[in-house]
């Protein structure tokens, strides 16, 4: 075989039975941009970096990117079967580190940063220790996706502290990364690639009491399956979407319990429990821009989608229940508006229990609530500051529709359960019933959150080529 970084040939043949091991020299100051193209199939190929990590290389590469640190890394491959491989190293200087600063405080939901926020340095500080959670791009184009090797973390305030890896090898760890002390860097080779990935950033003080806690990366508009690693005490997967989506199935051990919590967790965001296995008739709506399920013990697994259609959220049933919530709920803001409407089939008449839990009606915010029973009105209430609604609110029908305004006012938006009862069917006619009780909990503080992303690719600048240098190059092959 001719080893491809001992020649200006890019690309050779694969040896049907073969084992290799490059370590590559990296000059500090500098980086190595290393890409692989190939078809290695039944073949194993790695990259370590200076550190240990090691990453996987696919069976089909395409100029796979790798950004690598002093003093060295290697890479080595084993295969069983004839392939094509071609590899090429750049080095390039590290370019400006000026780094912005950001503090995370406990109490309060993650920062958000996405790839383009780490193109001069980003130095995290906290009151105790830093975590991060790594989420991919919602893409499956490989090109993109590996450029989240683009940006390194290192454990300290500057690049000169120890590193600990990529934002790729941090999602494929599935757990947080937490620094020793307080202070976090995150950095970027090559600046203006746009990856559509992000970093969830806290305070460790918020997830202390997780032994795992990771993020969640589904796109995919039916299930997709998250499993929550309990064994070793409670764990917990963070969820973090501008929409809404769903729970359509839970499957625990015996004995687990499942919460769900919205923003902070604590029990004030605290939404739902679910203390077996099942699969929901109909899927549960969250609206929370944070979203957090935690298992207390054994391993869970939950399946999550965004197709409304396919949650069959918006359908009424015998036994029907579910709760809503604001997408901010527990914190004051103006985003808190909601909108739903449960129809049943217009033969049926359901009693439809709405239980209030908060109605977030301060200032200028507004909640009605219509019901209809073979196309007619039966029920239509609107409520305010002035006209607070009951705990408890009842009616008999087959749609409902609840719509909670905020009017532009900060408010700690709406919280309430529901549940449909078969009380008849075949077009019998429905009645009224409507009980007037207990007030509401008060609102809560309020925390916010912005996120930017963008997909875009920008080139970077090559200084030499070394592919063929034997300064920088050990190698050992059979």
């Amino acid at each position: 075989m001719v080893i491809l970084s001992k020649t200006i040939s890019t690309k050779s043949e694969v040896f049907s039975i073969y084992k290799c091991v490059l370590q590559i020299n990296v000059p500090k100051g500098f980086y190595a941009y290393l890409t692989i193209t190939g078809v290695i199939n039944s073949t194993t190929m790695t990259v370590t970096d200076s550190v240990g990590n090691s990453d996987w290389v696919a069976s089909y590469a395409n100029k796979d990117p790798f950004f690598l640190l002093n003093p060295q890394f290697s890479v080595y491959l084993e295969t069983k079967a004839e392939g094509t491989l071609g590899m090429k190293v750049n080095w390039d200087k590290i370019g400006t580190f000026n780094p912005s600063s950001e503090p995370v405080l406990p109490n309060t939901v993650p920062i958000v940063k996405s790839s383009a926020d780490f193109d001069n340095g980003l130095l995290i500080y906290s009151n105790t220790n830093v975590s991060l959670v790594s989420i991919r791009p919602p893409t499956q184009m490989e090109e993109i996706v590996m450029y989240m090797r683009n940006t390194v973390v290192f454990d300290g305030r500057s690049i000169d502290d120890k590193l600990i890896g990529n934002l790729w090898q941090m999602y494929q760890l599935g757990n947080h990364v937490v620094s020793s002390g307080k202070y976090l860097t995150l950095y970027s080779f090559l600046p203006s690639i746009k990856t559509d990935s992000y970093a969830l950033i806290q305070d460790y003080e918020n997830v202390k009491q997780f032994s795992t806690y990771k993020g969640v990366s589904c796109f995919a508009d039916t299930l997709c399956n998250v499993i929550i690693d309990a064994r070793k005490g409670p764990g917990a997967a963070i969820r973090m979407s501008n929409n809404s989506h769903y729970l359509d199935e839970v499957d625990l051990a015996k004995d687990s319990t499942l919460t769900v919590y919205t923003g902070t967790v604590d029990p004030a965001h605290q939404l739902v429990q679910y203390t077996d296995s099942q699969k929901l008739s109909a899927g549960q709506k969250f609206n929370g821009l944070f979203t957090t399920y935690m298992v207390d013990n054994s391993v869970g697994i939950v399946y999550q989608s965004t197709d409304i259609l396919y949650s069959n959220w918006s359908s009424i049933f015998d036994g029907r229940n579910g709760i809503m919530a604001s997408k901010n709920y527990g914190s004051f803001s103006s985003d808190q508006n909601l909108q739903e409407t449960f129809t049943g089939p217009s033969t049926d008449v359901y009693k439809m229990t709405l239980n209030v839990k908060n109605a977030g009606l301060t200032d200028g915010a507004t909640l009605s609530v219509i019901v209809s029973s073979g196309g007619n009105i039966v029920f239509n209430e609107n409520y305010s500051s002035k006209k607070l609604p009951p705990a408890i609110i009842s009616s008999n029908g087959n749609i409902v529709s609840i719509k909670y305004d905020t009017n532009g006012s900060e408010t700690s938006g709406i919280f309430l359960s529901f549940e449909f009862k078969l009380e008849s069917s075949s077009g019998s006619t429905s009645t009224l019933s409507h009980v007037t009780s207990t007030s509401v909990p008060p609102t809560r503080d309020s925390t916010g959150s912005t996120i930017e992303t963008t997909t875009k690719l920008a080139t970077h600048q090559l200084t030499f080529f070394v592919f063929f240098s034997f300064f920088f190059l050990h190698s050992f092959c059979i």
